[in-house]
Formats: C-alpha cells, sequence, structure tokens
C-alpha cells in the first residue's frame, strides 16, 4: 500500500495547488484558468519552478522570489492537508477490493472528490463566510451520481432531502423565534450536498458531530471573549471537519455506539 498511498500524496498535493487558486479566486469571481499564478503582493508572475507543492514554499522561505513578501502559510497547509487526504482515501479502501473490481475504483475516486469540495469550502467560508454555489452544486450533483453508479440511490437521495430539510427547518424556526437567520442558506445546501454523498446514515452522524463541534467551539470563543454573542460564527467549517471525520470514521463510530447497547 505504501508506493500507491505516496503517488496519491503528490497528486494530492498538486490538486492541493490548483484549491488554492480556487480559494483565491472564486471569491473574487476571477477565472480559475487565466492568468496564471501571480505574487498578490507586487503581481510578479510565479514561474514553474517556484510553484512546486511544498517544496518551492520551503526553498523561497515562505516568500516572493521578487519582492520578498511573505506568502501565506495557507498555501503549503492546503496542499499538504490534500495530499494526506487523498493517502488516507486509499488506506480507507479495500486494497483487495480496488484491484478486483471497478467499485473500488469508484469509492476512492468518491472519497477523493468528497475531499477536493470540502477543503476549499471550509477556507472559502473561513475567510468570507460564503459557499459559492459553484462547489455546493457540482458536489450535490456528484453525490447523485456517485449513488446511481454505486447502485445506492435511496440512501443518496435520502440524505440529501434530510440534509436540506433539517437545516431548513433551523433556518424557519430561527426567523420565527428569533427574526434571525440561524443558518445561511449556503450550509442548507452543503447539507444537502454532503448527505448525497455520505448517505443517510452517515450524513445523520456528520450533522450531529458538526452541532456538537460548532457548540463547544462557540463556547470557547464566548469563554475567551473572541467572539461576542451577536457574532456571526461560520457554520461551514464545522460541516467540513464532521464531514470528513464521518467520511473516514463514521462506520467505526456507529458500530461502536451501537455496540454499548446491543
Amino acid at each position: 500500500m505504501l508506493v500507491p498511498s505516496l503517488v496519491l500524496f503528490a497528486f494530492g498535493l498538486c490538486i492541493g495547488s490548483f484549491l488554492n487558486v480556487l480559494i483565491y479566486r472564486l471569491p473574487k469571481s476571477q477565472s480559475i484558468v487565466s492568468p496564471g499564478s501571480r505574487c498578490p503582493t507586487c503581481g510578479t508572475p510565479i514561474h514553474g519552478y517556484d510553484n512546486i507543492p511544498l517544496i518551492s514554499y520551503a526553498l523561497l522561505a515562505g516568500t516572493c522570489r521578487h519582492c520578498r513578501a511573505p506568502i501565506s502559510v495557507r498555501y503549503p497547509l492546503v496542499e499538504g492537508l490534500t495530499g494526506a487526504l487523498f493517502a488516507l482515501s486509499y488506506a480507507q479502501v479495500n486494497p483487495a477490493r480496488f484491484y478486483s473490481s471497478y467499485t473500488g475504483v469508484l469509492v476512492l475516486i468518491h472519497h477523493l472528490t468528497f475531499v477536493s469540495f470540502l477543503i476549499p469550502i471550509l477556507f472559502i467560508d473561513l475567510d468570507h463566510q460564503i459557499i459559492p454555489n459553484e462547489l455546493s452544486y457540482p458536489l450535490l450533483a456528484g453525490g447523485v451520481v456517485f449513488g446511481l453508479l454505486l447502485r445506492a440511490p435511496f440512501p443518496v437521495l435520502l440524505g440529501a432531502g434530510m440534509g436540506a430539510g433539517l437545516f431548513l427547518l433551523i433556518v424557519g424556526l430561527s426567523w420565527l423565534f428569533l427574526r434571525q437567520m440561524g443558518m445561511g442558506m449556503g450550509d442548507v445546501k452543503l447539507a444537502a450536498a454532503m448527505g448525497a454523498f455520505l448517505g443517510w446514515k452517515l450524513a445523520l452522524l456528520a450533522f450531529f458531530v458538526s452541532f456538537l463541534l460548532g457548540a463547544v467551539i462557540a463556547a470557547v470563543l464566548l469563554a475567551l471573549k473572541l467572539r461576542g454573542r451577536r457574532d456571526r460564527i461560520p457554520f461551514g467549517p464545522f460541516l467540513v471537519a464532521a464531514g470528513l471525520i464521518s467520511l473516514f470514521l463514521g462506520n467505526r463510530l456507529i458500530q461502536f455506539y451501537l455496540g454499548l447497547f446491543w
């Protein structure tokens, strides 16, 4: 498993480099195709040898070769996180199943696709408190397609409906009793897309974990006075974190929970 994992890690680094482009340009409605990568400070085009994931950042000590302006540590963080999750996705798939049938290949592609959408959603929502439709709609469509290909359309459609319904209910109740949006519509769309990709069981776990994470982090921020009671905290990052936990550990967590009672 080592060689395929390393190959997928390297592939993930390259995908992570592209995801950095999405994270920077999508909220600004800029083209993700052209122009090529440039230093955000001096505007100088970045040559290919200065755009090697992780390595270039280390060799340049995190600065632009031309103006020496610091480059955000987020760039190698996104690349490394994507590479690590790609490698973990391969470990999640049974190698014997992977090589014996197309189902294993589809499951692996399913994991890689899910990861590739969730990472830019995480960082865009952290920065701008928005979840672009350009990410949530294709994620939802992809979940439905994978469900059809893996012959599991019912759990997929149920998961999507459950995610959209649950979060729309929260929006409605918040407006009814508090006269404010308890969730953004971007969260509703993301929950529906996650439900489609994970199926209803893992989606239900992901939603529970996201609420738990949100409550704990919000309590810590309030206790440390880093946020006030009226300050808005984006919920997308909690959904993303919970979605990844559910993807990689969900079945084990469900079995552990059920084992406590049966």
